[in-house]
């Protein structure tokens, strides 16, 4: 599991949740999760799946490409996202 990665993806998925002006516990009842994997997943416990991914997209009205642009730029923005010259 790679920690520093996931914490931004959680952190990403945290503003979204709270932009849509969803609890955890909303986000997980649409995803038919529970609120501790919503919590796990925002507190970098968990990595999701490609499968959870569009769950966690359609739960929060968003778009899976908005999901994935948003966790792409936070990934890019904190150095993590690894660059062709770096691979």
């Amino acid at each position: 599991m790679d920690i520093e990665r996931n914490k931004v993806t959680g952190s990403c998925l945290r503003q979204m949740r709270k932009e849509a002006g969803l609890t955890q516990l909303q986000v997980a009842l649409r995803m038919r999760r529970t609120q501790s994997f919503v919590s796990k997943v925002e507190n970098a416990d968990r990595e999701l799946s490609l499968v959870e991914a569009f769950l966690y997209a359609a739960a929060l009205d968003a778009s899976y490409d908005d999901l994935i642009d948003r966790v792409h730029d936070g990934l890019v923005d904190s150095g993590l996202y690894p660059t062709p010259e770096a691979i």
